[in-house]
């Protein structure tokens, strides 16, 4: 029988990486242990990774460089399930390309699972 694959919010993963919050931080590090070890099993979906990386970049204004480290350690923990290599690849692009997380996200499918692409973006286009 299959564990239960929880789905992780953005506020869980901010408090992990920013530790703004004492209390929060602690719960947020205890999920992060559980998840590291496998004992507990996340699903990062697209959105939750595009709104982490948004606040992180914009509000906290913390270096994109940094955040995409962090993010990539995150999604290759044991417990995490998913697409990694999406994302990872989608990390890579937005670092690469310098473009946005939702072009990337359209750049990473097409690259890994060959879509072809509808769009007037330029980033879009060139990747």
């Amino acid at each position: 029988m299959r564990s239960m694959v929880y789905l992780i919010d953005a506020n869980v993963i901010i408090r992990f990486l920013v530790g703004d919050h004492e209390e929060l931080l602690k719960i947020a590090s205890d999920i992060f242990q559980e998840i590291e070890r496998g004992e507990r099993e996340v699903k990062i979906l697209d959105s939750v990774l595009m709104e982490v990386f948004f606040v992180m970049t914009n509000f906290y204004r913390i270096p994109k460089k940094e955040v995409i480290g962090d993010l990539k350690k995150i999604i290759a923990l044991r417990g995490v399930v998913g697409d990694k290599i999406l994302h990872i690849e989608t990390l890579n692009i937005i670092k690469n390309e310098n473009i946005d997380f939702v072009d990337a996200l359209i750049c990473a499918n097409s690259k890994l699972y060959g879509y072809n692409k509808l769009s007037f973006d330029g980033d879009v286009k060139k990747c």
